[in-house]
């Protein structure tokens, strides 16, 4: 069988198991809160009132993200002919798909077909990657964006014939890219900048070609962003321009999720499971032993977008998904090795023995309720956890014996075998469990079932986009004072109104008035009780 032949062969397996780890049962749990129920009302809203340029949220201008995702939900939505849970994270599901492809064609041009088939499979068997994936958020199509720009700038890079080509479909991706999460999809070019100057070859990437690139992704981001700043005026420019761009790398604002400089440090060996055992082996192999400017790349990718995340001050763990392809590729270079030419074992050796007595450590400790004391929220994924530490330690006993028996192939499919049931696995079981405490469903209905045509609803000291969607109501008014709650209450058609519980007492005293409870439900951390003024 020639090499064109396996290409294939690897690239069928990957789509046939990408295809099934990503859609599976995409659409069988509702929108939770708060991220995807706020993109799919963003989605709506350009749907229903045309506001194709610039996103609004409950009749206010939306500055959090640019539009590239909403147009595409929007997309499926008149292709599939209904605004369902589905249609809602198909953009991701598929972005990570496409991912999981794209990253198999570069570890093919980096190294071989079969690092980059490897390479694939990992990166759509750990742990992060296809979970995030499968939510209705932009950081999988942003990741699929900033590969494509990196892939098509190593093509150029290394060709000169195709260079002006390349670079201009680069500038694209990274256009494409800020449209999606703002200016940090310029980060590809710093990397190769790096890589470049390690080979002592500026020139064939800072050239009047990168020039052009360059000027593609500024015009495809200035046909939205103009119009979009001309309508949304001096407010908008400084959230989406300044705010977006400064403010994420500063931490400041109340959406800016300000961590501690570890926080990646402890996320990404967790999220990365189970082929973090084979990373720091990976690295050494790589940068000690293979010597080879293909991997210094991908390390110089890697750890670069990994600092600048972590000097961040605004860090979440979806941030650096965009390194994922990478760290997928050094653990498939090491595998690669590994299978053909028998090295490396100590290093995997080390790496089994650490987990197994990891996860043999986080059983116990969970089974005696150790982490429940300390972290009673893990109360509520008891089972989910319990599962992913059983699958966990299965597939490291039977990958382990398959390396004992220096059988290469049969233990590296172990893993991904396994953790290919657990995420199919989560996926079936997770759903109902956890609609329960995210998902605004329930109470909309129940608030939809006591409104008659001429009600009115409104939200008094909170605000929830899932309650938006799910109700269907174009615009939600928020109460923020207590002047006005008292007002609504005057009104002389019936409104009903969601307030916490905590909030409804606290008012109840300062106005001496009481108002009895129509229904009450806790979602997510809301205790949330619907009231009405008739």
């Amino acid at each position: 069988m020639g090499s064109f032949e396996f290409k294939r062969y690897y690239f069928l397996i990957l789509l046939s198991l990408g295809t099934l780890i990503f859609l599976f049962q995409l659409g069988a749990r509702d929108l939770w809160e708060p991220d995807e129920t706020r993109y799919a009302v963003v989605a709506r809203d350009m749907r229903e009132n045309g506001n194709w340029i610039l996103p609004h949220l409950n009749g206010k201008i939306y500055a959090e993200k640019p539009p590239l995702y909403f147009w595409l939900v929007n997309f499926l939505v008149f292709f599939l002919g209904e605004d369902s849970e589905f249609a809602n994270r198909l953009p991701s599901a598929l972005a990570g798909l496409i991912t999981i492809l794209v990253t198999f064609l570069f570890g093919e041009r980096l190294f071989n077909a079969r690092v980059g088939f490897l390479s694939g499979l990992v990166l759509a068997t750990c742990f992060f990657f296809p979970h995030i994936s499968r939510w209705l958020m932009l950081d999988s199509l942003f990741t699929l964006l900033f590969l494509l720009a990196l892939y098509c700038f190593y093509l150029g890079y290394e060709n000169e014939e195709v260079r002006r080509r390349q670079y201009l479909l680069a500038g694209l991706f990274i256009g494409l890219g800020v449209l999606t999460k703002g200016p940090i999809a310029y980060l590809s070019l710093p990397i190769f900048f790096i890589f470049a100057l390690t080979q002592k070859q500026i020139k064939k990437f800072w050239n009047r070609n990168l020039l052009l690139g360059f000027l593609l992704s500024l015009v495809v981001v200035f046909i939205w962003l103009i119009p979009a700043c001309w309508m949304g005026g001096e407010d908008y420019i400084k959230r989406i321009v300044f705010g977006q761009a400064i403010g994420r790398l500063a931490g400041s604002g109340r959406h800016f999720h300000s961590k501690s400089f570890f926080f990646y440090f402890i996320r990404l060996p967790i999220e990365f499971l189970p082929w973090t055992i084979f990373l720091p082996s990976a690295i050494l192999f790589g940068l000690l032993k293979g010597k080879n400017k293909e991997f210094l790349f991908i390390s110089i990718w890697f750890i670069f977008v990994f600092l600048f995340f972590t000097f961040s001050r605004g860090k979440k763990d979806n941030y650096i998904l965009p390194l994922y392809p990478a760290v997928a590729m050094m653990v498939g270079v090491l595998w690669d090795s590994h299978i053909w030419s028998r090295e490396e074992g100590k290093g995997f050796f080390l790496g089994y023995i650490f987990i197994i007595l990891a996860v043999l450590v986080g059983l116990v400790l969970f089974l005696t309720g150790v982490p429940q004391k300390y972290y009673p929220a893990l109360t509520a994924f008891h089972s989910t956890l319990l599962y992913a530490l059983l699958y966990l330690l299965v597939g490291s006993f039977l990958s382990f014996f398959f390396f004992y028996k220096k059988r290469g192939w049969a233990s590296f499919i172990s893993f991904v075998v396994t953790f290919t049931v657990l995420h199919l696995h989560l996926s079936y079981s997770l759903s109902p469990k956890l609609n329960a405490q995210r998902s605004m469903k329930a109470f909309s209905e129940k608030v939809l079932s006591r409104m008659e045509e001429g009600d009115e609803l409104k939200m008094c000291l909170f605000r929830s986009p899932g309650l938006l969607y799910y109700t269907r109501k174009p615009l939600i008014e928020e109460i923020w004072e207590k002047g006005r709650f008292f007002e609504v209450l005057q009104l002389p058609q019936r409104v009903f109104i969601v307030i916490q519980r905590g909030d409804l007492d606290q008012l109840k005293r300062d106005l001496q008035i009481e108002i009895a409870p129509i229904e009450q439900m806790r979602v997510w951390h809301w205790d949330l009780t619907l009231i009405s003024n008739r």
